[in-house]
């Protein structure tokens, strides 16, 4: 499990409190707190102003120096996103731990994500689970798909698919994506829970709607199986090209095998090769033999239409649980 920290921060900004910019800016220079947090946050996201990181800092500061935690936290990310120094880092580390230990929801999240992925220190899978814990108790979705997937796996804790059930859909009703889509899982492959294929698809929807591509491909994948009534092949083959349009190796596989031999959809070798070389490079390894298969029967002229597409296509493999919302 791989939880990429920066990419977590480089997301939209929380919703800014609703004050006109001028008496938010008196309250601010007089020293409220939340008005100072609410003023970073206003040139953090260019909301309202010209965007500016310095000015955000700055405001961040004086609220994190009177003990605000939102602001503390977001200092903190702000610092481990952007600091390179040793030094720089320490000070990020430490005002995210701060606002941990004081009880900031979020700050408890990264703070796993600090043990988990070995940020600046070697990984500890028992400390990321114990963060985790803490900011799914304190109410936080993320916390609690994470904390619910350390139990389902194993991870720095005993497995118990009871309890990671709970967090799950602790995590899902509070519209956590990724969570809908695990419960999906656990009822496809009755993993802890009975098998209820119904189910399955109940959550892998709701998750789809979210934009989360493990769960489209589960709904094609269904489709194509026969497992939902109606639509059959053309519709597996609808959901299967979302999930691959968003980077997701085995549904690029899936789809350029679809486009290989005609399966709800015409034969095209260019799209076939390029769906492939896309698997192939994303390291699902199943697509080499189909890939090496198709590029002979290209014509050169074929073949450069299809690397255009590859160009035009490429993007990182989605992982679980970085989705877009900032954390802080």
């Amino acid at each position: 499990m791989r939880l990429v920290l920066a990419l977590l921060l480089a997301a939209p900004a929380p919703a800014i409190e609703m004050r006109s910019p001028e008496a938010l800016l008196v309250a601010a220079t007089a020293g409220d707190a939340e008005a100072q947090y609410q003023q970073a946050m206003r040139y953090a996201a260019g909301s309202g102003v010209k965007a500016d990181q310095t000015a955000a800092n700055d405001w961040f500061i004086k609220a994190a120096q009177q003990g605000h935690l939102g602001a503390t936290a977001k200092l903190g990310c702000r610092i481990l996103e952007w600091g390179t120094k040793p030094e720089e880092r320490a000070v990020g580390h430490s005002l995210l731990e701060r606002a941990a230990e004081a009880g900031h929801p979020a700050a408890q999240f990264l703070r796993g994500t600090v043990y988990d992925e070995g940020v600046d220190r070697r990984a500890d899978p028992k400390a990321a689970f114990l963060w985790y814990e803490r900011s799914a108790r304190s109410g936080n979705a993320r916390g609690q798909a994470l904390t619910g997937f350390c139990l389902w796996k194993g991870l720095g804790v005993k497995k118990d698919a009871a309890k990671a059930r709970r967090w799950f859909t602790a995590s899902a009703d509070a519209g956590q994506g990724h969570a809908q889509f695990l419960l999906g899982v656990m009822a496809e492959e009755g993993d802890g829970v009975p098998k209820d294929l119904a189910k399955a698809l109940e959550w892998y929807r709701l998750a789809a709607a979210q934009g989360i591509p493990m769960a489209q491909f589960r709904i094609g994948r269904m489709y194509g199986r026969g497992q939902i009534r109606g639509g059959g092949v053309p519709e597996s083959f609808v959901w299967l090209r979302k999930s691959a349009e968003q980077g997701y190796p085995e549904a690029q596989y899936s789809v350029g095998l679809a486009f290989q031999h005609g399966r709800g959809v015409p034969a095209n070798a260019v799209e076939a090769y390029a769906w492939l070389f896309l698997a192939e490079e994303a390291g699902y390894r199943d697509a080499a033999e189909p890939l090496s298969q198709g590029e002979p029967r290209l014509s050169a002229k074929d073949l450069e239409a299809a690397r255009g597409l590859v160009a035009r296509r490429r993007r990182p493999a989605p992982l679980m649980f970085k989705d877009a919302k900032d954390p802080c």
